[in-house]
Protein backbone atom coordinates (compact mmCIF):
# COMPACT_ATOMS: atom_id res chain seq x y z
CA UNK A 1 0.00 0.00 0.00
CA UNK A 2 2.89 2.40 0.82
CA UNK A 3 4.67 1.65 -2.42
CA UNK A 4 1.17 2.76 -4.48
CA UNK A 5 1.01 6.16 -2.54
CA UNK A 6 4.68 5.91 -2.81
CA UNK A 7 3.82 5.84 -7.21
CA UNK A 8 1.34 7.77 -7.15
CA UNK A 9 2.63 10.92 -5.20
CA UNK A 10 5.91 10.96 -7.38
CA UNK A 11 3.45 10.86 -10.69
CA UNK A 12 1.58 13.75 -9.58
CA UNK A 13 4.42 15.57 -8.54
CA UNK A 14 6.08 14.47 -12.07
CA UNK A 15 2.92 15.78 -13.95
CA UNK A 16 2.87 19.00 -11.80
CA UNK A 17 6.79 19.56 -13.14
CA UNK A 18 5.52 18.84 -16.32
CA UNK A 19 2.32 21.37 -16.11
CA UNK A 20 4.62 23.77 -15.16
CA UNK A 21 7.45 23.43 -17.97
CA UNK A 22 4.32 23.57 -20.16
CA UNK A 23 3.27 26.82 -18.73
CA UNK A 24 6.74 28.74 -19.15
CA UNK A 25 6.67 27.25 -22.82
CA UNK A 26 3.78 28.62 -23.26
CA UNK A 27 4.18 31.86 -22.26
CA UNK A 28 7.39 32.66 -23.69
CA UNK A 29 6.47 31.73 -26.83
CA UNK A 30 2.99 33.66 -26.28
CA UNK A 31 4.70 36.79 -25.27
CA UNK A 32 6.86 36.62 -28.06
CA UNK A 33 4.67 35.44 -30.71
CA UNK A 34 6.87 33.67 -33.16
CA UNK A 35 10.14 31.59 -32.25
CA UNK A 36 12.48 28.99 -33.27
CA UNK A 37 12.94 26.21 -31.10
CA UNK A 38 16.28 26.59 -30.21
CA UNK A 39 15.28 30.03 -28.61
CA UNK A 40 13.25 27.96 -26.17
CA UNK A 41 15.81 25.59 -25.25
CA UNK A 42 17.64 28.79 -24.18
CA UNK A 43 14.92 30.20 -22.82
CA UNK A 44 13.85 27.68 -20.57
CA UNK A 45 17.24 26.50 -19.94
CA UNK A 46 16.35 22.76 -21.03
CA UNK A 47 17.83 20.17 -22.94
CA UNK A 48 16.81 19.14 -26.74
CA UNK A 49 15.29 16.19 -25.87
CA UNK A 50 13.22 17.63 -22.98
CA UNK A 51 11.92 21.01 -25.18
CA UNK A 52 11.38 18.58 -28.08
CA UNK A 53 9.23 16.14 -25.82
CA UNK A 54 7.52 19.24 -24.31
CA UNK A 55 7.08 21.23 -27.39
CA UNK A 56 5.37 17.90 -29.05
CA UNK A 57 2.70 17.40 -26.49
CA UNK A 58 1.62 21.06 -26.67
CA UNK A 59 1.36 20.81 -30.24
CA UNK A 60 -0.48 17.51 -29.73
CA UNK A 61 -2.56 18.90 -27.19
CA UNK A 62 -3.49 21.95 -29.35
CA UNK A 63 -1.56 24.55 -27.46
CA UNK A 64 0.99 25.28 -29.84
CA UNK A 65 1.64 25.06 -33.62
CA UNK A 66 4.54 24.28 -35.91
CA UNK A 67 4.39 27.33 -38.80
CA UNK A 68 6.23 26.13 -41.89
CA UNK A 69 6.83 29.65 -43.67
CA UNK A 70 10.16 29.70 -45.08
CA UNK A 71 11.25 26.10 -46.01
CA UNK A 72 15.27 28.01 -44.98
CA UNK A 73 13.32 28.25 -41.51
CA UNK A 74 12.46 25.01 -39.69
CA UNK A 75 10.99 25.06 -36.06
CA UNK A 76 9.25 27.96 -36.15
CA UNK A 77 6.17 27.95 -32.96
CA UNK A 78 3.68 29.77 -32.20
CA UNK A 79 0.90 29.86 -29.53
CA UNK A 80 -2.59 28.83 -30.62
CA UNK A 81 -5.64 30.75 -29.38
CA UNK A 82 -6.32 27.62 -26.56
CA UNK A 83 -2.59 28.05 -25.95
CA UNK A 84 -2.61 31.67 -25.16
CA UNK A 85 -5.61 31.18 -22.94
CA UNK A 86 -3.88 28.07 -20.43
CA UNK A 87 -1.19 30.16 -20.29
CA UNK A 88 -3.55 33.05 -19.01
CA UNK A 89 -1.70 35.86 -21.67
CA UNK A 90 -4.58 37.94 -23.03
CA UNK A 91 -3.10 38.59 -26.35
CA UNK A 92 -4.01 37.77 -29.93
CA UNK A 93 -2.83 35.12 -31.85
CA UNK A 94 0.56 36.17 -33.85
CA UNK A 95 -0.11 37.39 -37.30
CA UNK A 96 3.06 36.48 -38.74
CA UNK A 97 3.88 36.36 -42.42
CA UNK A 98 7.25 35.14 -44.63
CA UNK A 99 8.97 38.84 -44.88
CA UNK A 100 8.33 39.29 -40.80
CA UNK A 101 9.95 36.16 -39.43
CA UNK A 102 13.35 37.59 -39.83
CA UNK A 103 11.80 40.85 -37.09
CA UNK A 104 10.30 38.17 -35.22
CA UNK A 105 13.07 36.16 -34.51
CA UNK A 106 15.57 39.00 -33.49
CA UNK A 107 13.41 40.93 -31.70
CA UNK A 108 13.21 37.33 -29.11
CA UNK A 109 16.71 37.16 -29.20
CA UNK A 110 17.39 40.84 -28.40
CA UNK A 111 14.91 40.72 -25.15
CA UNK A 112 16.96 37.02 -24.16
CA UNK A 113 20.27 39.76 -24.37
CA UNK A 114 18.61 42.51 -22.59
CA UNK A 115 16.91 40.21 -19.63
CA UNK A 116 20.62 38.80 -19.34
CA UNK A 117 21.05 42.77 -18.18
CA UNK A 118 18.33 44.01 -16.20
CA UNK A 119 16.56 40.70 -15.73
CA UNK A 120 13.83 38.36 -18.08
CA UNK A 121 10.68 39.86 -15.81
CA UNK A 122 11.91 43.50 -17.04
CA UNK A 123 11.54 43.06 -20.45
CA UNK A 124 7.86 43.72 -22.43
CA UNK A 125 8.07 42.12 -26.20
CA UNK A 126 5.56 44.76 -28.30
CA UNK A 127 2.88 42.54 -27.58
CA UNK A 128 2.73 43.63 -24.14
CA UNK A 129 2.83 46.70 -24.63
CA UNK A 130 0.40 46.94 -26.68
CA UNK A 131 -1.37 45.22 -24.40
CA UNK A 132 -0.48 47.57 -21.79
CA UNK A 133 -1.34 50.43 -23.11
CA UNK A 134 -4.92 49.64 -24.28
CA UNK A 135 -5.23 48.22 -20.59
CA UNK A 136 -3.92 51.51 -19.03
CA UNK A 137 -5.09 53.90 -21.72
CA UNK A 138 -1.54 55.72 -21.50
CA UNK A 139 1.94 55.19 -23.50
CA UNK A 140 4.36 52.87 -21.97
CA UNK A 141 7.31 53.00 -25.04
CA UNK A 142 5.98 54.92 -27.66
CA UNK A 143 6.39 57.93 -29.86
CA UNK A 144 3.80 60.09 -31.53
CA UNK A 145 4.38 60.35 -35.14
CA UNK A 146 1.73 61.91 -36.34
CA UNK A 147 -2.49 62.74 -36.61
CA UNK A 148 -5.23 59.73 -36.97
CA UNK A 149 -7.84 60.78 -39.18
CA UNK A 150 -10.26 61.36 -36.40
CA UNK A 151 -7.58 63.49 -35.14
CA UNK A 152 -6.52 61.07 -32.49
CA UNK A 153 -2.13 60.94 -32.41
CA UNK A 154 -1.01 58.16 -34.34
CA UNK A 155 1.74 56.38 -31.89
CA UNK A 156 4.46 53.87 -32.75
CA UNK A 157 5.04 51.47 -30.33
CA UNK A 158 9.02 49.79 -29.59
CA UNK A 159 10.16 46.84 -30.29
CA UNK A 160 10.89 45.81 -26.77
CA UNK A 161 10.61 47.79 -23.40
CA UNK A 162 13.04 47.56 -20.45
CA UNK A 163 11.41 48.54 -17.12
CA UNK A 164 14.93 49.83 -16.13
CA UNK A 165 15.36 51.71 -11.88
CA UNK A 166 16.34 55.18 -14.18
CA UNK A 167 13.29 54.84 -16.52
CA UNK A 168 11.78 52.83 -19.49
CA UNK A 169 14.27 52.26 -21.93
CA UNK A 170 12.41 51.69 -25.12
CA UNK A 171 14.37 49.27 -27.90
CA UNK A 172 13.80 49.15 -31.70
CA UNK A 173 14.98 46.41 -34.15
CA UNK A 174 16.01 47.93 -37.41
CA UNK A 175 17.18 45.38 -40.09
CA UNK A 176 15.94 47.22 -43.12
CA UNK A 177 16.05 51.22 -44.52
CA UNK A 178 13.41 53.69 -43.71
CA UNK A 179 13.08 56.90 -45.65
CA UNK A 180 14.31 60.23 -44.21
CA UNK A 181 11.73 61.75 -43.47
CA UNK A 182 9.92 58.64 -41.29
CA UNK A 183 12.98 58.07 -39.61
CA UNK A 184 13.02 62.19 -38.57
CA UNK A 185 9.47 62.03 -37.34
CA UNK A 186 10.25 58.67 -35.40
CA UNK A 187 13.28 60.38 -34.04
CA UNK A 188 11.17 63.67 -32.97
CA UNK A 189 8.78 61.67 -31.72
CA UNK A 190 11.35 60.11 -29.46
CA UNK A 191 12.69 63.34 -28.41
CA UNK A 192 9.06 64.36 -27.39
CA UNK A 193 8.28 61.21 -25.43
CA UNK A 194 11.65 61.55 -23.27
CA UNK A 195 10.62 65.42 -22.70
CA UNK A 196 7.08 64.07 -21.34
CA UNK A 197 9.45 60.98 -19.42
CA UNK A 198 7.51 58.76 -20.73
CA UNK A 199 10.60 56.68 -22.02
CA UNK A 200 14.12 58.11 -20.63
CA UNK A 201 16.07 56.95 -23.56
CA UNK A 202 16.15 54.49 -26.67
CA UNK A 203 18.32 52.19 -28.25
CA UNK A 204 18.40 51.25 -32.04
CA UNK A 205 19.82 47.88 -32.69
CA UNK A 206 20.65 48.38 -36.53
CA UNK A 207 21.93 46.28 -39.53
CA UNK A 208 25.33 46.96 -40.60
CA UNK A 209 25.49 49.32 -43.22
CA UNK A 210 22.89 51.60 -44.95
CA UNK A 211 20.15 50.99 -42.27
CA UNK A 212 22.73 51.83 -39.37
CA UNK A 213 23.81 54.98 -41.35
CA UNK A 214 20.22 55.78 -41.96
CA UNK A 215 19.30 55.62 -38.24
CA UNK A 216 22.37 57.75 -37.21
CA UNK A 217 21.91 60.11 -39.44
CA UNK A 218 18.37 60.76 -39.00
CA UNK A 219 19.23 61.18 -35.02
CA UNK A 220 21.52 64.07 -35.63
CA UNK A 221 19.21 65.54 -37.85
CA UNK A 222 16.58 66.33 -35.01
CA UNK A 223 19.55 66.29 -32.29
CA UNK A 224 18.59 63.14 -30.29
CA UNK A 225 21.98 62.22 -29.93
CA UNK A 226 21.60 61.98 -26.05
CA UNK A 227 19.14 59.61 -25.19
CA UNK A 228 18.77 57.65 -28.45
CA UNK A 229 21.84 54.80 -28.56
CA UNK A 230 22.58 53.32 -31.53
CA UNK A 231 24.30 49.44 -31.19
CA UNK A 232 24.63 46.24 -33.80
CA UNK A 233 21.61 44.22 -34.37
CA UNK A 234 21.59 40.74 -32.34
CA UNK A 235 21.67 37.21 -34.12
CA UNK A 236 19.48 34.98 -34.38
Amino acid sequence: MEAVIESRTVEARETGLRRNRDLELLRYVGRHGVVRIGQVMIAMQAGRSVTYDRVASCVEAGLLERLELIRSEPGLLRATREGLRYAGLGLPVAVVSPGSVDHWLRCASTAQLLGRHFGHDKVLTEREIRFTEQLEERPIASAEVGTLPNGAPRMHRADLAVLAEAGTIAVEVELTPKTPRRLQALMRGWRYAVGRQTVAEVHYHCAPGQTRKAVERAIVKVQAQKFIRVGKVVGR
